[in-house]
């Protein structure tokens, strides 16, 4: 099986809106391969689904593009993936993050930013679990085929990644997989390497593992990077996952994060967020980019750093 299997393909210049499927299915079992080609994912067009806007996409300095209908990278345009959509861990058996998807039954109408818990079912990452949001699909995807998104995990196809950082004409590593060494990330840009490391951390190196998956209401901390939300849906304040290892993790383990620590300067809450009263409760966003509510942390916890985007009270 291919890692990195999805690229963009032609639906992701299509920008009519899809019908949504009526025999979609909400779980099942499935595969996950890897990728990372640093280009415009297929929702951040406008029209694909019924969501409160598309995915957000970023200049090629990675700061966030206002035109939603901006070329894409890979095609010559100014708009790229942003490196915050990285996956990372929230504790020793959940973390968060990104993929392309097809769901057997649906459109990218149904699962353009919706989200979906995948409970691997291969070792060594049994008793894991990650939540991903929709972000973008592929042709060359198979049914329920969860094509992570995670940085050095092979640009197939396509490959932005050259015009963006300079990356080789095939991208880190293979031009499918990827990287195949954690000191390989050591060379990476900056704001992906907290992303390449997890690779080889949490997901222990795993080669497209299966899953068993499930459709979930998103995690705010997942819209609050990709700024898509799915018409009629709130986004929950705290994990949603709900396997017994996971649930178990999530009450008495501390969440790890990268190297950063919430001394961190580079995405600090008073850094990049205007302090506002109020006390933000257990699992609750207390800072990060562009984020300008409370960062005060009810008593017991303190407010980690997640990504640069995204603090959390702990």
């Amino acid at each position: 099986m291919f890692a990195g299997m999805k690229k963009i393909a032609l639906l992701a210049f299509i920008t009519g809106s899809a019908s949504v499927s009526k025999a979609q299915a909400t779980s099942g079992t499935g595969i996950t391969t890897r990728y990372w080609d640093c280009c415009k994912g297929s929702c951040s067009w406008s029209g694909k689904a019924a969501v409160s806007a598309p995915v957000t996409t970023c200049d090629i300095s990675d700061n966030p593009l206002a035109d939603m209908n901006a070329a894409s990278g890979c095609q010559g345009g100014p708009a790229y993936m942003c490196t915050n959509q990285s996956p990372w861990q929230v504790s020793d058996t959940l973390s968060y993050g990104f993929a392309a998807a097809k769901i057997s039954g649906a459109t990218e109408a149904d699962w353009c930013c919706a989200c979906y818990q995948l409970d691997f079912t291969s070792a060594p990452l049994i008793g894991k679990t990650l939540i991903v949001q929709a972000t973008n699909t592929g042709a060359d995807l198979g049914e329920d085929q969860f094509d992570l998104a995670i940085p050095g995990g092979g640009v197939g196809i396509y490959n932005g990644c050259t015009a963006e950082f300079g990356a080789p004409s095939s991208g880190w590593g293979q031009q499918y997989g990827g990287i195949s060494s954690r000191s390989d990330c050591d060379s990476f840009p900056e704001k992906l390497k907290a992303g390449c490391y997890w690779r080889f951390d949490w997901f222990a190196g795993a080669d497209n593992p299966n899953v068993n998956w499930k459709k979930v209401t998103c995690p705010k901390a997942l819209t609050d990077i990709t700024g898509c939300i799915r018409n009629g849906e709130t986004p929950t304040v705290g994990q949603v996952a709900t396997s017994a290892a996971t649930s178990a993790a999530v009450t008495t383990g501390s969440p790890t994060t990268s190297s950063k620590s919430s001394t961190s300067t580079s995405a600090s809450p008073a850094a990049s967020s205007s302090a506002s009263s109020g006390t933000v409760a257990h699992w609750g966003q207390c800072g990060g980019i562009n984020y300008s509510g409370p960062t005060q942390c009810v008593s017991g916890t303190s407010c980690k750093w997640l990504n640069d985007w995204y603090w959390q009270c702990l």
